[in-house]
This record gives structure tokens, sequence and C-alpha cells, in this order.
């Protein structure tokens, strides 16, 4: 049986607050690239959703391609670790041009911006699943699963953080960019990204050296013979639809149907996200722990979906202290639900990898760690998709009526992720841990 290798504290925080770096930028890109690029460089909507789905697509067939050759070759730092030594300039330095074309554009118009923010964005998501794909599957080959909830803690609080930094800034980027701050303030988030995974290099182990895969079809169909790994995959896919759509309209959700004036809302989201998202985890963990992680993320979904249905009420609400009230309210019930969904998957993948290691002696967890971007951003692009064909509607109010609807289109995604995951075991350990 494959032994795998315990981490001390000062190793698992290491490794999980690494991901405060690189949400930064992935969180810029899902919370703000597309509301930047509409909102503040005037993208016309449905072009801003194409350009996000480009990226998608890209990471989706990156991600599989590179966790399948950091599974098939052994250097002497390991497999995982010269893709997170190189991966992590390389992502910084493509945030870096994507979120500030005015300092490269000689013409700033529809066709400039569009291209530069898809050919970025292609670039961003590239070096992303060179980083992130052989990283999230190190987890698996250098932790016990009594750990992984812990470690998934910490990764998650990180990504919270970077989600509030993101929010923030994305909230500010008119004023950045007015008083000429935009392109130093990227900058200093590229060198956190670098500085935050270099240290991995140095003081996390090497991964005990297994089998080196030569690539082959059977490998890469390895995924379709794992039935609990596709159905996991199934809920992946449909649930990333649904926090997609909630990450491209919530802050233009909070600033326009709430009717929280900007900065205000950018300051509130972030507390709100630090609060009820990372607050909730203890709860979860202790229920996952407990009860498994299925469990308590078949609940989470529940109220999830009913929270997403309910968006639509403050549209109905007059404007003022009520609305406001009732808006926030909406908010923070779903962060609190989302909370759980936040913290599960990396753990819950990691188990699914260690378990079909230990019932085959195959070490597949770079191949099942790059798989996931496949259903992941194939619905993530269609998240963009169709929330920006939704912007494009009407005004009501004052504001697109997508702004009404994203809600509901998001429960339905839930739901139907919610139906897979009721027919799928992601505790396959839970017996042998009571």
């Amino acid at each position: 049986m494959y032994i795998f290798l315990v981490l001390t504290k000062k190793q698992k925080f290491v490794y999980g607050f690494a991901r405060f770096g690189s949400t930064i930028f992935m969180g810029l890109y899902d919370f703000a690239s597309f509301y930047i690029y509409w909102q503040v460089f005037q993208l016309d909507p449905a072009l801003a959703g194409v350009m996000g789905a480009a990226g998608k697509t890209t990471i989706m067939i990156a991600s599989y391609i590179i966790g399948f050759i950091s599974d098939s070759m052994w250097t002497r730092l390991g497999r995982r670790k010269p893709f997170i030594l190189s991966g992590a300039p390389l992502l910084a330095f493509s945030g870096f041009l994507h979120f500030t074309p005015i300092y490269f554009l000689k013409t700033i118009d529809q066709a400039s911006l569009f291209w530069w923010g898809t050919g970025t964005s292609v670039l961003f998501h590239i070096f992303y699943a060179w980083l992130l794909t052989p990283y999230q599957a190190w987890l698996p080959e250098i932790s016990e699963p009594q750990e992984r909830i812990d470690v998934s803690m910490i990764q998650n609080l990180s990504n919270i953080l970077g989600h509030v930094v993101s929010t923030v800034t994305s909230f500010l980027v008119k004023m950045l960019v007015a008083i000429g701050l935009l392109m130093p303030v990227m900058g200093v988030y590229a060198l956190i990204l670098v500085a935050l995974f270099t240290p991995q290099v140095f003081l996390l182990p090497v991964e005990k050296r297994t089998e080196v895969l030569k690539p082959s079809l059977k490998d890469f169909l390895t995924v379709f013979r794992y039935p609990e790994y596709v159905k996991w995959m199934g809920v992946r896919g449909l649930m990333s639809a649904s926090v997609q759509m909630l990450s491209i309209s919530i802050v233009a959700y909070i600033e326009h149907v709430i009717g929280v004036e900007p900065s205000l809302a950018s300051a509130s989201f972030g507390v709100m996200l630090v609060v009820f998202v990372a607050g909730a985890f203890p709860l979860w963990g202790r229920l996952g722990k407990t009860r498994g992680k299925g469990y308590a993320l078949s609940l989470s979904l529940i109220i999830l979906a009913i929270t997403l249905l309910l968006t639509l009420v403050p549209h109905f609400v007059g404007k003022g202290l009520v609305r406001t009230i009732l808006g926030y309210l909406i908010v923070a019930v779903g962060a609190t639900a989302l909370s759980a969904y936040v913290l599960f998957p990396y753990a819950i993948l990691a188990d699914l990898a260690h378990w079909y290691q230990v019932r085959t002696g195959e070490n597949r967890a770079g191949l099942f760690t790059g798989f996931e971007g496949i259903p992941i951003n194939i619905f993530e692009s269609l998240a963009y998709l169709v929330t920006g064909t939704l912007m494009k509607l009407p005004s009501i109010n004052g504001y697109s009526a997508g702004l009404i609807l994203w809600g509901p289109v998001g429960a339905l995604f839930t739901v139907l992720a919610l139906l897979v995951l009721k027919k799928t075991n992601v505790d396959p350990f839970l017996s042998q841990s009571r």
C-alpha cells in the first residue's frame, strides 16, 4: 500500500496560503474581468462574454494535457515542483497584461480591447493550468485523508482573502486608472503571487516516486472507467455554471439592484465574503467530518438554490432601507450556503484520486485534477455566454433585466447538481475514519 506523508502545520500553511496570490488574479478575472472590460473599459457585454468563454475553453484543454504531462515525468524536483516554479511568474505576467490594456494599446476601441482581452485571457488560463493543476494534484500525494479538510480550509480562507482584494480592486479601477496607479497595483499583486508559491519548492516534500507513465489513449480514458469520479465531475460542471454566474453578476447586482454606492458595495461585499463564507467553514467542516462531505454539501446546495431564487425579490421591493436589508440578508444566507461548496471540492478530489490509487496501485492524481478542468470550464464558458446575453436585455428601473434573472438561472444549475450529487459517493474513506 502506498505510504503518504503527513504535513507539519507550517507545511500545511505554506501549501494552502499560496492560493491567496493566484486567487487575487483569478478572482479579478472571475469577479471583475467581465465587469472591468464592460463597465470601465466600455467593451460590449456580449464581446466580454465571448472573451471570458475563450479563456475558460483554453483552460479546459490545458488543464487536462498539463495534468497528464505532470503525471508522466520525473525530475530531481519530482513531478509537480517544476511546474510550480515556472508557472507562478508566467501566470503573474499574463494576469498583469490582461488587466492593463490601456497602458499598451495605442487605440482604445472595441476591436482592440476585445483582441487584447481575449489574447491575454487565453495566455492567463494556459499558465493558470500550468501552475494550479500540478499544485492541486500534489495534495493527495503529500497528505493523508484526515488532513485534507484542514488543508482545504487554509486554501479556501486564502481564496476568500484573495477574493476580497480582487473585489475591492475592481470597484476602485476607475479611480486607479484616473490617478495612474493601476499598473503599480497589478505589479504588486504579481509579486505577491510569485512570492507565495516559491517557498513551496523548498519547504514542501517531493512526492514519493512511482512508475512514470507513458502517454496513451487508454490512460487518457482512465477517468471514464471511474464512475464516482465521472459523477462528481457532473456536479462540478453544473455548480461551476451556477457559481460563475454569481461571480460575474454579484458586484453589479449589489451596486444596481440592491442600490449600494460602489465603494461601499466593494467594502461590504468583501466583509460578507470573510464573515459568512469563511466564517461558516468550521460549521461545514465539522458536519463533513461527522456526517460526511456529501451530506453537508447536499444541505448547502438546497439552501443555495432557494437563495438564488430569492434574488428576484429585492427588485419588487421599494427602494430604500428595506431593499438594502433584504438584499444583504439574501447575500449573507447565500454566502453561508456557498461556503460548503467552496470548502469541500479540493478534499473530495484528493480523496477520489487517493481511493483510486489504493484500489488499483496507479497514481493518476494529475490526470484526475487536470480532467476536472474540462467540465468546469465548459460550464463556466456557458455561464459567460448566458450572462453576457442576459446583461444585454432591456433596462428595467435603470438596470439590465439580466440583473434580475441571473439568480433563477443559477438556481436551475444548482438543483441539477444536487440531483447528481445524491447519486455520488464523495466519501470513500468515511467508514474507515469512524
